[in-house]
């Protein structure tokens, strides 16, 4: 808390308490600027400031282990349901591929880059083939094709929402 609330919030706490016993409940933040001939947005602010802050590896309660640190999720770490679909979404892949032929199911994983490689051009794709730029463009699209066919892509349009 800045140094120059903490007078003022010994002031809100003062005037707090007397209206609450004046008025027999908690006084608003509108009271409690009038009482104190203060901007309402001060007071409001400088409460705001002062509410309780939690600590982030201090026990919830005491003599328990977790803390507030354990529970949070950590922008570092995939969430396990997130490895768990994407491991369920390279097995249908590979299951589809495998309903292609295999020169087939090979330019599609080089040209997407599948099985952690980078994606290929259709002219590199040509050069491992030994095929023109134009023939695997071919062969992808009728790949691509085979794969847009309802009995190959149902498994795999639950992936895309």
């Amino acid at each position: 808390l800045p140094l120059n609330r903490v007078g003022a919030l010994n002031k809100i706490g003062r005037a707090y308490n007397t209206l609450e016993q004046e008025y027999e409940r908690e006084p608003t933040h509108d009271e409690i600027a009038k009482e104190l001939e203060m901007d309402i947005e001060e007071v409001s602010e400088t409460l705001r400031m002062s509410s309780k802050h939690l600590s982030m590896d201090a026990p919830f309660t005491q003599g328990e282990e977790n803390s507030l640190l354990d529970v949070l999720e950590s922008g570092d770490n995939p969430l396990p349901d997130t490895s768990l679909m994407s491991d369920s979404l390279k097995s249908e892949i590979e299951r589809v591929l495998l309903t292609l032929t295999e020169r087939e199911a090979e330019v599609i994983k080089l040209y997407f880059g599948f099985d952690g490689e980078h994606s290929l051009t259709l002219e590199e794709i040509g050069e491992q083939f030994k095929l023109t730029r134009e023939r695997v463009r071919q062969i992808k699209e009728k790949a691509i094709r085979r794969l847009r066919h309802t009995s190959r892509s149902k498994n795999l349009r639950a992936y895309l929402g």
